[in-house]
């Protein structure tokens, strides 16, 4: 990164006081190289904002059932879509996983102590799950510096990957305290040099002010100073521009967006797989709010990011919904038996294990495998290679719906499933 890219306002050499500017150099490997020590984000409104756009998003996010309307297909699909949102949030930051690991149950799956990448996925969504109902009761005060370095702890702790310590903000003399993106092995030739270890706190602790602005969100609910987009937009872009830790920051940064939906009250939406579609319009617009102090671009982003999200949420939740009935039509069970009874089951398991279906349904050994066998038959259940010692089965529609990549045809999904559960073993 050169100097000459910043704008006027971050050009300065930093000194304590000042809003923002440069620091130069660091480590012996780092002499030559700038920091940018980034201001506190605005609270004024802003100048050149897409308006039009802006109000779409708006209405998208309005639109949302509220925490009390959530019904309980709602909130069905909440538990499925934060599962998703971890595996492809994880996936833009070379964490690999599936939606099948993601959902596999933890009778079945590695302890949580485990360090895989597919406990890390899981330990993401459950950190999510966590954090909603208080950010539904306690809204903008939910965001405190010890619950940024709870989520970003809880996202690495299991990841193989991971460096740095978790949950522990860079500071001076701190292994992996020094932060280049981008550039490769030339350090000279990163794209951006987050904060300084010396200001990290300091940086984190204005911009959590800044999200934990309760007045500024009310009077943005009453149409005044920065609408909820706006936020969303600024406030990870700040919050990237910071990088407060060695690791994770992308993976936390992207967990803050669905919590401040839910500060506002409504179910949130998930953005993750829209940006790894447009992940070079991502980075584009991130780099230029945190450069130039410009953020109508990744405003924009962000808009087309909820408006996109929400059809994609749509259709996805339409297909999501009619399959107990395509699966109670093509099973054709005998009423209230294991088989039938397992079809609910399977929306919120779709991995599943013969002891698993012993124990939600409080049925014998046996029925179990009855049942099993009979969801197999009828092309509702796949029988899977065995994962710890136990065979596992699969409900292949709602996984590839679920795994499908973002924007892409659902029917074709479902067709592609159907034909794998006609392939016995």
């Amino acid at each position: 990164m050169k100097k000459t890219e910043l704008c006027k306002d971050l050009r300065s050499e930093y000194q304590p006081g000042m809003k923002a500017g440069v620091v130069r150099g660091g480590p012996p490997d780092h002499s030559n190289i700038f920091f940018v020590v980034p201001p506190a984000p605005p609270r004024d409104k802003i100048q050149d904002l897409p308006y039009k756009l802006i109000s779409q998003a708006t209405r998208v996010l309005a639109s949302l059932p509220t925490y009390e309307e959530m019904s309980e297909l709602d909130k069905l699909i909440n538990y499925l879509f934060v599962r998703r949102e971890a595996v492809e949030s994880s996936r833009l930051e070379g964490t690999y996983s599936t939606i099948d690991h993601a959902l596999t149950p933890g009778q079945i799956a590695d302890q949580d102590t485990a360090r895989s990448e597919h406990q890390s996925v899981r330990s993401y969504a459950k950190t999510l799950e966590k954090i909603f109902d208080q950010a539904y009761a306690n809204r903008e005060s939910i965001f405190t510096m010890d619950l940024i370095c709870q989520i970003q702890r809880d996202i690495v702790k299991n990841d193989p990957n991971s460096y740095g310590i978790p949950g522990q903000l860079r500071a001076p003399g701190k292994a992996g305290s020094v932060v280049t993106i981008g550039g490769g092995l030339r350090k000279e030739n990163s794209i951006y040099n987050p904060a300084p270890p010396a200001e990290v706190k300091r940086c984190l602790k204005e911009l959590i002010a800044w999200f934990s602005d309760e007045q500024m969100a009310q009077l943005a609910d009453a149409g005044h100073g920065l609408p909820l987009v706006v936020r969303l937009a600024i406030g990870h872009s700040h919050f990237e521009a910071i990088h407060p830790f060695t690791d994770g920051n992308g993976r936390a940064g992207r967990a803050l967006w669905p919590l401040q939906m839910a500060c506002s009250g409504h179910m949130p939406l998930y953005l993750s797989g829209y940006i790894e579609t447009h992940k070079d319009d991502y980075i584009k617009a991130l780099e230029f709010a945190q450069k130039k102090l410009q953020y109508k671009a990744i405003i924009e982003f962000v808009c087309n990011a909820i408006i996109e999200s929400n059809l994609e949420a749509l259709k996805t939740k339409k297909a999501i919904e009619q399959l107990p009935t395509i699966w109670l039509q093509r099973g054709n069970f005998r009423a209230k038996s294991a088989s039938q009874r397992a079809l609910n089951l399977l929306m919120q398991m779709p991995i599943i294990t013969s002891e698993c279906l012993e124990t939600e349904l409080n049925i014998s050994g046996p029925a179990s495998s009855r049942a099993l066998k009979q969801l197999v038959e009828r092309n509702i259940l796949k029988k899977r290679d065995r994962e710890n010692r136990k065979i596992i089965y699969a409900a292949c529609e709602l996984i590839h719906i679920l795994s499908r990549k973002f924007g892409t045809d659902i029917d074709l999904a479902v067709e592609q499933a159907q034909l794998q559960l006609k392939i016995r073993q």
